[in-house]
């Protein structure tokens, strides 16, 4: 992959650079690091959100039974195979 290049504001490179020399690791591996968190924190938030759309009104026992059938259905679809 070819890299990229990124610009941050000074003080939040400091911070990078400070976190980096602290965990013994460079700029680079620390910025890499907070950005895959950020992005997979965002990607659960987003996930969450749209599972409450999909649930609506349905109650704990409901949904379970709902991911029970799909479960089951899968798994006749993949023994079919």
């Amino acid at each position: 992959m070819t890299p990229k290049t990124i610009t941050l504001p000074a003080d939040l490179y400091q911070r990078v650079e400070q976190e980096a020399q602290s965990e013994g690791k460079t700029a680079d591996e620390v910025a890499i690091e907070a950005v895959k968190r950020e992005l997979a924190r965002r990607w659960l938030e987003r996930t969450r959100r749209e599972a409450e759309v999909r649930r609506g009104s349905m109650t704990d026992e409901e949904v379970e039974a709902a991911v029970d059938t799909a479960v089951q259905g899968w798994r006749r679809d993949q023994h079919g195979r």
